[in-house]
């Protein structure tokens, strides 16, 4: 038996402590990059707490924009755990070219870190080799670890190189003990969590873009979990055999975290919340109102563009009454019965609709492993 936590998008953000730069607040993005210390800080200390926790998993952006300082701060906060800790990397830990962060948002004064130096500064965090961005490793009896970093260059998708597909394949054939469980962490998902998010640019950049080639090969090795980060919500999906199990980010609502317990060829999946941390003691109220308004004008912009291609007055209006909609998307388990009358459009009540749940649950949740 085995019982680990795991997080995923701490986004650490402090001051550059050579020039003080600070970002400035990023419009309509709900990340609270502020206070994402603060996050990791309260995280840390309820995991710490917990005896039963034999290690912590990381899925990924570990900083705002893969400043220097900002990783020496994610892994001094890392360190911090009491049980060893095992991360990779995200679209965030890489450079960002201008098409998706503005430069105003960016440090001038400094050269963010490549994926390909991931392995080198985070080597007591699960890396083996400075020249690969992926591990492996048993960090207890009865489980296997493989740590894929996703991040495609250049752009928020996800991409697993060749040589890394082949390096998984020689990995994953080694292993040979029928008890040892493989668990697969990578920061971008591989089963569609939202309607279209293959097809849809609204929604690809969630994607590992090469998602089949890795599919066929876990699926080939019995490989049943996958745990990812990236979508800033709690989801869980399925195909056949194989899960997805997308984690929130602590920097953002629901400010949500896992601990994870394999016994007897069962996974226990349990989901909790941070509460408070020193800046805002009901943090969950504040959390979920920021969010609100920073989606209502993201939807908002999304209704003037096509297919709906409203008004900005009626794209005002409407947006605000799906103000609850994606929040309850990022919380999980969500249903939606928003009707036409409401708001005025059948074509987009069903779409807002399409996102409610299906099964498994997203939050709590019994996984079987092995067919009796």
């Amino acid at each position: 038996m085995s019982t680990f936590a795991l997080i995923s998008d701490p986004h650490v953000t402090v001051a550059n402590p050579q020039t003080g730069w600070t970002a400035p607040t990023i419009p309509n993005e709900p990340t609270m990059y502020r206070e994402s210390v603060a996050l990791l800080e309260a995280a840390i200390d309820e995991i710490n707490s917990m005896p039963d926790v034999d290690f912590v998993l990381c899925a990924g952006d570990l900083t705002k924009d893969s400043e220097p300082y900002n990783h020496d701060a994610a892994r001094d906060l890392l360190s911090r755990f009491k049980k060893p800790v095992f991360c990779v990397s995200g679209n965030h830990d890489q450079p960002r070219p201008q098409k998706l962060r503005p430069r105003e948002y960016l440090d001038p004064d400094v050269v963010p870190v490549r994926t390909d130096q991931i392995p080198q500064l985070y080597g007591d965090f699960g890396f083996k080799s400075t020249d690969l961005p992926a591990y492996s490793c048993d960090p207890t009896p009865d489980l296997h670890l493989v740590g894929l970093c996703s991040a495609k260059p250049d752009d928020d998708c996800g991409e697993i190189s060749e040589r890394v597909l082949a390096w998984l394949d020689d990995d994953l054939s080694r292993q040979r003990d029928p008890q040892r469980e493989t668990i697969v962490m990578l920061h971008h998902s591989i089963i569609e969590h939202v309607p279209g998010e293959t097809v849809n640019p609204t929604f690809s950049w969630f994607h590992v873009e090469n998602s089949p080639a890795l599919k066929e090969l876990l699926k080939r090795h019995d490989v049943r979990i996958t745990l990812t980060g990236h979508l800033h919500m709690q989801d869980v999906k399925q195909e056949g055999s194989l899960y997805n199990i997308a984690t929130a980010s602590l920097a953002g609502f629901p400010h949500a975290y896992r601990v994870i317990t394999l016994r007897d060829g069962e996974l226990d999946i349990r989901s909790r919340r941070l509460r408070s941390i020193p800046s805002y003691p009901d943090l969950q109220t504040h959390s979920r109102r920021y969010t609100t308004d920073s989606f209502v004008a993201i939807i908002g912009d999304a209704l003037m563009a096509p297919p709906f291609n409203y008004t900005p007055e009626r794209a005002r209006t409407t947006s605000a009454k799906l103000h609850a909609w994606w929040p309850s998307i990022a919380d999980g388990d969500e249903r939606f019965d928003y009707t036409a009358e409401e708001l005025g459009d059948p074509l987009l009540a069903a779409y807002v609709n399409s996102f409610s749940d299906s099964p498994p649950a997203d939050n709590d949740l019994l996984i079987a492993l092995r067919e009796e």
